[in-house]
């Protein structure tokens, strides 16, 4: 009867008979084949920056409806000059129009049927003001370096479901059309969008104004069509070596042209590599790329015009670390990869949002590790990719990067960090366990088969299988969807144990879902996965070699194997070579100890994979923290780390660490001092000095290790670090002396110290300079500030500022005094008393992330009663309390349980 009942609402909506449509999803009785859109852009003024257009939509039907619906919000309709005709010339009228706030719908009610065998053309005429918060067709502006005037430019960032506040238009990434744009604009200003100018013509009365029409452009989803009005300025074309010979321009503000010239260079070749690996032409002539002062988010992949905020797009290689050039060619490389995921093959809904961010992620990483391999910056992405994933996955309150979203909001929250690595983690999963020759045929098979349609996941299963079963490989008898869908499809990731019988030689493995479950809640899960178990035995230590040997298959919680090579009872065996696939591993306690033992060796440690050698002493940690290892065995492993020169276990060790220690006070914190102090000892001990020849080289891989370095050996007192800061941060010059890539450790370490010369000094340039590429950093050093009453007062100063770029910084400032034990509690009071303000100007992502430190770390003692009267009507605090307080339950569980344990197997080291 259910059934029944929603077959019936569903045709009755199709038909037009109901008068409203209450789901998130459009209607699928039309599908858009193309678009003309028209619009006149005024920047004439700081009160005339506005708008106004026409929309001719050329769409077929697919089902008989009475009714058209397509996304439109915030937008004026002029309801009065619509019209609707079918393509052979018959007019049809409309005989009302019902707007849906909800769910953005603009829903026009015609008097009779549309018809299967006709295409027709809907024209709707519109205006609105260009928003101010960097979404939809928004203004932005900069004031010029000379004369301070202002400069008023617009532009578009319609991802993910932005295209409706400037056009109305069927805004659903899989309802791909083609569209041909005209902009109208004051003739001193350049209009661009995806495809190249076609013809301009005087506006018929606008007096200096232009219509330029531009090409048509191929079949693309609305969140992809991009325009924009400047007067920015362009450096000198650069042609690609792609088969069309594609051609760049960039366009910025004069002053920091050039800053440009790296990235600007950069993005040719990224797009050159892109295109010969992947074996499919990029088929626009020409890319644009947009330097602008605001921007959503860091860049955005638009076909034909890449949008970037400016301070991800230039760089300045005397002020700027070289971190900062590599994370910014990393954006360059990830959106130049989308041209093929996303744009190519667009996702047909946005629950699949992983399915274009993972590879463009980690088709980014590949690219750099090509075109830049001297920065080793491949193996650190994806040491940091894990990182992230095995800390965020073991909560009970995860996701999974697949889900069901359905409205603007939801579909916004996809956008998360943990999606994008996740993402990129389980492509490279994939990579690895089918191998290069079978990867990169299912990859391009993939791109080939659904040019200029839209997928979902299976899609890409699919390819991947059908390249494994034409190479003849093992993994053609494997079902690779269902293996895939158990790792994307469901939350948390697997714990597998390895129990071996050292007479017999074989092993025995179970799976268990691993988590640090909420206080009170049943750790029990019934998760499981298709995993696959690739083993190494130290004789036979093959870490390159990462298909899989078994499948633990699911469900399936136990298997017993027996090994190919089998290792002698005093060698030790590792499961899964490079952490090819992303799960946790324990041993008996017996083969980590031999493991422990190789790592202690000076001849052999290198035997283990420098993945492996950081996932060990994560894992070992992890284990001891949820009671199924020792702390005695996991600071036995540590025990290691001085005789190791690569940086991955190191930033591992010390992030693990770091992050258990902001849990202690008094004398445990003391004590935890004082073991960092001595473990970070050795890895300073082999820096060079801060003002040497050596640290002043601007790009080198060690930069990475010196700056972890100098940053932990700075905050735990080790040897002459701070005096060297002190000493290097004083007189006029104010660090000048300091190498950029320190200066911010520098720096912070002064003002730490008390050094209130540097900190005004710092707080001066904050205020008076525009070197928006490295307020950042200052904003992260005046936080470093031991005396909350002047940490206040710049914080102060950060929240009253009316412009988003300057009180973006606040973040900064107090995410830096919340690793500070001694200001952490009244920075954590500033950010409750102003939280209106902070919920008013900053996203719940950010909040999310302030919550979660202050009330998870405990710098307030408010209990959650207290806070949700506090905070009540807050919606981005409220959303997030629960979760904090989840995260405090958790730390104090583990205070309560295991602290006592890890603070006296540490103080063995004492």
């Amino acid at each position: 009867m259910r059934e029944l009942s929603y077959y019936l609402v569903s045709l009755l909506l199709a038909t037009g008979v109901l008068s409203s449509y209450n789901a998130y999803r459009l209607p699928t009785a039309l599908k858009p084949q193309h678009y003309d859109l028209r619009i006149l852009t005024h920047l004439t003024g700081p009160d005339e920056l506005r708008f106004e257009g026409r929309v001719k939509i050329d769409f077929q039907i697919l089902q008989e409806t009475r009714n058209i619906t397509l996304h439109a919000k915030n937008l004026t309709i002029d309801e009065a000059n619509i019209s609707l005709t079918s393509l052979n010339g018959s007019n049809y009228s409309i005989t009302n129009i019902e707007v849906n706030e909800k769910c953005e719908f603009y829903i026009m009610h015609l008097a009779e049927k549309l018809q299967l065998t006709e295409r027709y053309r809907l024209i709707m005429p519109f205006k609105s003001m260009l928003n101010a918060n960097d979404t939809g067709y928004y203004c932005s502006s900069f004031d010029d370096s000379v004369t301070k005037q202002a400069h008023y430019l617009a532009a578009t960032q319609f991802s993910p479901t932005y295209a409706r506040t400037a056009f109305p238009c069927f805004d659903e990434p899989h309802l791909r059309a083609t569209f041909r744009v005209t902009l109208g604009y004051h003739k001193n200003y350049t209009g661009l969008s995806n495809t190249p100018v076609n013809k301009c013509v005087v506006h018929d009365t606008l007096e200096d104004y232009v219509w330029c029409e531009h090409e048509p452009l191929l079949s693309t989803s609305t969140y992809l069509v991009a325009y924009a009005v400047h007067n920015l300025t362009s450096v000198p074309a650069r042609p690609s070596d792609t088969v069309h010979k594609v051609t760049f321009r960039s366009w910025m503000q004069p002053k920091v042209v050039e800053e440009s010239s790296f990235l600007v260079e950069f993005a040719p070749k990224a797009l050159s590599y892109l295109e010969r690996l992947l074996e499919y032409t990029f088929p626009l002539h020409k890319v644009d790329q947009l330097a602008l002062p605001t921007h959503k988010f860091s860049a955005m992949e638009n076909w034909g015009l890449v949008t970037f905020k400016q301070s991800h797009f230039v760089h300045n290689d005397e002020v700027e670390m070289q971190q900062t050039k590599e994370n910014k060619a990393s954006t360059v490389a990830h959106e130049y990869a989308h041209q093929w995921f996303g744009n190519l093959v667009a996702i047909k809904w946005w629950n699949d949002l992983w399915l274009k961010e993972g590879p463009s992620t980690y088709f980014g990483y590949l690219t750099l590790k090509s075109l830049m391999p001297e920065w080793g910056s491949f193996e650190r992405s994806i040491a940091n990719d894990l990182a992230l994933f095995f800390y965020q996955d073991m909560f009970n309150d995860t996701i999974a990067i697949s889900r069901s979203v359905n409205d603007s909001k939801s579909i916004l929250e996809q956008f998360t960090p943990y999606v994008y690595k996740k993402g990129s983690l389980t492509i490279r999963m994939l990579h690895m366990l089918l191998g290069n020759d079978v990867f990169f045929t299912g990859i391009r098979n993939y791109v080939d088969r659904h040019a200029y349609d839209s997928v979902a996941q299976s899609d890409l299963w699919q390819a991947m299988q059908e390249a494994a079963v034409v190479k003849g490989t093992s993994a053609a008898a494997i079902p690779l969807s269902t293996v895939m869908d158990s790792w994307t499809l469901q939350r948390g990731y697997p714990l597998v144990s390895v129990i071996r019988n050292y007479t017999a030689g074989f092993v025995r493995v179970n799976q268990t879902r691993f988590m640090l479950a909420t206080a009170g809640e049943d750790k029990n899960d019934e998760s499981c996965w298709w995993i696959p178990l690739t083993f190494v035995n130290q004789l036979h230590g093959d870490f390159e070699q990462t298909q899989p040997q078994f499948w633990l298959e699911c469900p399936g919680a136990e298997k017993t194997v027996q090994l190919i090579n089998i290792p002698s009872p005093d060698e030790w065996l590792m499961l899964n070579p490079q952490v090819n696939s992303i799960y946790r591993v324990n041993y008996d306690e017996r083969n980590w100890r031999m493991i422990i033992d190789t790592l202690n060796s000076d001849d052999h440690f290198r035997d283990i994979h420098v993945l492996n050698r950081a996932q060990l002493v994560d894992d070992l940690l992890a284990l001891a923290s949820t009671k199924h290892q020792s702390y005695e065995l996991a600071f036995r492993m540590l025990e290691y780390l001085p005789r190791e020169r690569e940086l991955l276990p190191w930033n591992t060790a010390i992030e693990v660490l770091n992050k258990l220690g902001a849990l202690f006070r008094d004398e445990m914190a003391m004590k935890f001092r004082l073991f960092m102090r001595k473990l970070v000892a050795p890895l300073y001990g082999r820096c060079p000095q801060i003002n040497s020849v050596e640290l002043r080289t601007k790009s080198s891989p060690s930069i990475a290790v010196y700056r972890l370095a100098y940053n932990q050996a700075c905050r735990y007192g080790v040897d002459d670090c701070v005096r060297q800061a002190v000493r290097y941060t004083q007189g006029t010059e104010y660090g000048t002396e300091v190498p950029v890539n320190y200066r911010d450790i520098m720096y912070c370490t002064s003002i730490g110290q008390g050094n209130d010369m540097l900190f005004h000094f710092v707080r001066e340039r904050f205020q008076n300079l525009t070197a928006d590429a490295i307020k950042e950093a200052w904003a992260t050093e005046l936080g470093c500030s031991p005396d909350f009453s002047q940490l206040q007062s710049f914080l102060d100063y950060l929240l009253q500022a009316t412009d988003k770029t300057t009180y973006s910084y606040y973040i900064q400032a107090v995410t830096s005094a919340l690793r500070r034990q001694h200001v952490a509690p009244e920075t954590a009071d500033h950010i409750l008393k102003h939280a209106t303000i902070l919920n008013n100007k900053f996203s719940s992502k950010e909040i999310k992330m302030l919550l979660l430190t202050i009330i998870g770390n405990s710098y307030t003692e408010l209990e959650e009663h207290q806070l949700r009267q506090q905070l009540k009507g807050l919606s981005k605090f409220e959303e997030h309390l629960r979760e904090a307080f989840n995260m405090r339950a958790i730390n104090r569980d583990w205070l309560t349980q295991r602290a006592e344990y890890f603070i006296r197997a540490l103080s063995k080291y004492l």
